[in-house]
């Protein structure tokens, strides 16, 4: 038996170098020392590197779970917080784009002064020209205004997947504007979002009208008419020489719909513009990505003042520009919590108003920080696969039937159909490179060349040896390059 362990023993050494055997033991062979140095000083860093890199996919996996609560929370919550102050889209408009200006400036100035992280915000970005921000943040006011109205009228599952055309519209204007490439899976995605679109609406485009009781005098009788259901009862509501309800087709309301969906689709026109212009006036321009927002922040609330206005009088109802100012301080009394309009159909109930927009905007700021860390700790590839998932998050969200009182609705067959349809061509133009080439037979031929030459798409995932790729790393601008979704009001 002992000479057995000492044959095995004898036998296992011999597949070790010589170094290894005599180099722990002799204490005179410098040469034998310094190897076992070196080794020992190899596995350190071996392990230190292992360590790091366990502890960057850790923070990416925490990141990319918080990214589809957080994401999925600002989706819902950018529709909760209209049901209350649906009198007042505008504040709201003015709120969310003000709450960022001292946020942003309490980082930027700080930093700036005094150099911190690394000195992120350099003297060359602070020397910028200003005209670039104004132009942006022009563009973003646009957006955000048609995006908030659109949100205060139309359906919460509707909003979150009417923002999805985001992806068609910048590929027509970035191949115009910019002489951007596609892949022919990206164009059979984007096709294929725009047609989901067009299921999820085919039960209001079919909608001719329904009967419902109105009112003659909204301002008066709303409140009286609106929730009867029956034609001898609405017509029991007028008594001899009064005309308070009348029993009808109600058009008004498929139309109305139908028209902030456009409004709501034409947001992104916009939007793209928006980030074109930056792609344009910026180039390649390292530029830390909260003073970006910050600038563009206080230039879009500059510009929302004046065009309150006409936006005010393309609200439902019409707010006229006599009347601005009185909505603008019932928006601000509404949110912290008291009512002003008590008649009309409808009538202030802001108890809930400080939790949905706070926390809406708690959300938003969060969701902005994610994407950074995101990209900071990972690639835009793990951002979109986010951005994917969140969608029937946030659109099946609605269904659930807590949310009956809360804009939300019970699936129809259209909606389900409608839904795998988006989700199929979001997968597609996001992610289906690998498939396209698998079922085709076709690779990318060209691709690398396009992006060196400019012609990038504008929304598309950022491979990790992609040239973009060192500008997400060093300077976090990656949100800007998909679409504008790290930019205040962008909440795609």
């Amino acid at each position: 038996f002992e000479m057995s362990r000492q044959q095995s023993a004898d036998k296992n050494r011999g597949f070790r170098s010589p170094e290894w055997q005599t180099g722990p033991n002799v204490r005179n062979s410098s040469s034998d020392a310094g190897a076992y140095k070196r080794l020992s000083r190899d596995s350190h860093a071996e392990n230190a590197a292992n360590a790091a890199a366990e502890k960057k996919s850790n923070s990416l996996l925490i990141s990319f779970l918080l990214m589809l609560i957080i994401g999925s929370g600002n989706k819902i919550f950018q529709k909760l917080q209209t049901l209350p102050m649906y009198n007042y889209p505008n504040f709201l408009n003015l709120l969310t784009t003000f709450f960022y200006i001292p946020l942003s400036f309490a980082y930027i100035i700080p930093v700036a002064k005094f150099g911190w992280l690394n000195n992120t915000i350099t003297k060359e970005q602070l020397s910028l020209p200003k005209k670039p921000f104004a132009v942006m943040g022009f563009l973003d006011c646009l957006a955000g205004i048609m995006q908030i109205f659109a949100a205060t009228y139309l359906p919460g599952p509707l909003l979150i997947l009417l923002s999805q055309m985001a992806i068609p519209v910048s590929m027509i204007l970035s191949k115009n504007m910019m002489n951007a490439t596609y892949q022919p899976y990206q164009y059979v995605g984007a096709v294929t979002v725009a047609m989901g679109i067009l299921v999820v609406l085919s039960p209001t485009l079919n909608d001719s009208g329904s009967d419902s009781c109105q009112a003659y005098d909204e301002d008066q009788f709303c409140a009286v008419c609106q929730d009867i259901s029956s034609e001898a009862e609405c017509n029991a509501q007028n008594v001899t020489g009064s005309s308070v309800c009348h029993w009808d087709k109600e058009e008004s309301s498929t139309a109305s719909l139908l028209i902030w969906a456009a409004v709501m689709v034409l947001s992104c026109i916009p939007m793209t513009l928006s980030s074109i212009y930056k792609e344009k006036a910026l180039g390649d321009t390292e530029l830390d990505p909260v003073f970006l927002n910050g600038w563009i922040a206080v230039f879009q609330f500059i510009f929302s003042i004046p065009l309150a206005i006409p936006a005010a009088m393309a609200g439902q109802p019409p707010i006229y520009p006599g009347d601005l100012w009185d909505n603008l301080t019932g928006g601000l009394s509404c949110w912290l919590g008291s009512d002003t309009i008590s008649s009309g159909c409808h009538e202030d109930d802001c108890t809930l108003s400080p939790l949905f927009v706070n926390v809406y905007l708690l959300f938003n700021v969060s969701y902005n920080i994610l994407i950074i860390l995101i990209l900071k700790f990972g690639d835009a590839n793990i951002l979109w696969l986010a951005m994917t998932v969140m969608v029937p998050i946030g659109n099946l969200s609605f269904a659930l039937p807590f949310m009956a009182n809360y804009g939300g609705a019970p699936l129809q067959a259209t909606d389900i159909v409608g839904l795998v349809v988006i989700m199929s061509g979001l997968c597609l133009y996001r992610f289906g490179a690998a498939a396209w080439a698998r079922f085709f037979g076709e690779q990318q031929e060209g691709a690398e060349e396009d992006e060196e030459a400019g012609k990038r798409p504008l929304l598309s995932p950022v491979t990790e040896d992609s040239p973009r790729r060192a500008r997400v790393t060093s300077t976090g601008s990656e949100p800007e390059r998909l679409g504008g979704i790290g930019r205040v009001g962008k909440s795609f």
